[in-house]
């Protein structure tokens, strides 16, 4: 009996142990799954985070490329020009033909030269349209113009739809009316103000240069920088020869 009961205490205490070690193995992997799941969750977080991470960072580089981008484009283009111009041709009527103005390719002397400013240098071609047309025979228009100056006149343009000072260079271009700019020019620079910008004027006489009216300009505009311009013949405009000077004083500008 003694044999057998004690046969039994280890039996029992063998099964106690087995049970407590499959317990603790069921316990154990429980355990380890739920540590399992909680891994996988939180590496689905942190790459969910990366992911985000990552696509912010794109998505901010793709902006600074965009900035630096349009910084390069803007650098490269260089200065910023705009060609203003103004003749008695200049009418709301875009087939008007004046006979009170040397012609050339079917344009008048001013725009014939802005023209070619314009195939040089680039920037923007405007014309400046009065609000009330010029007569455009000769005899009409000088007795008009005299009239205008003798008055102190101050002819109005059309809304040129731009703003002529934001440009960095002004290409200016007029005819000499009785020794001097059309009144219409003196209203132009009435009308803005070119603080730090490169003014240069060109145009088209008969004998009178340029009448004094690039110093008339530094006087209207004390804080712009007027360079010097350039007078045509206006019965030069249209030859080869002219059309030569015109380019190599482009050149001579250093507009880079």
């Amino acid at each position: 009996m003694q044999i057998k009961k004690i046969t039994f205490l280890v039996l029992a205490a063998a099964l106690s142990i087995s049970l407590a070690a499959c317990g603790n193995s069921q316990t154990t992997a429980v355990t380890s799954s739920q540590d399992k799941r909680q891994a996988e969750s939180t590496q689905i977080a942190n790459s969910s985070e990366a992911k985000e991470t990552e696509s912010a960072q794109t998505e901010n580089k793709t902006e600074d490329q965009q900035t630096e981008t349009a910084a390069e484009n803007e650098s490269s283009a260089g200065n910023s020009i705009l060609i203003l111009y103004f003749s008695a041709d200049n009418t709301k009527d875009v087939d008007a033909v004046s006979s009170a103005t040397p012609m050339a390719d079917g344009m008048a002397s001013v725009e014939w030269i802005a023209n070619i400013i314009h195939d040089n240098v680039g920037g923007e071609l405007i014309p400046i349209i009065p609000s009330e047309d010029y007569p455009l025979e000769y005899e009409a228009l000088a007795d008009y113009a005299k009239k205008e100056r003798d008055n102190g006149g101050r002819p109005a343009f059309e809304n040129l739809s731009i703003d002529p000072a934001s440009y960095d260079v002004v290409f200016v271009g007029y005819p000499i009316w009785w020794y001097e700019m059309p009144m219409i020019m003196d209203t132009f620079f009435d009308t803005y103000d070119f603080s730090g910008t490169t003014i240069i004027p060109f145009n088209t006489h008969a004998g009178s240069r340029d009448g004094g009216t690039y110093s008339d300009i530094k006087e209207m505009e004390p804080n712009a920088a007027v360079l010097d311009g350039l007078a045509v013949l206006g019965e030069d405009v249209g030859k080869d020869g002219t059309k030569e000077a015109v380019i190599s004083w482009l050149q001579g500008l250093d507009l880079e």
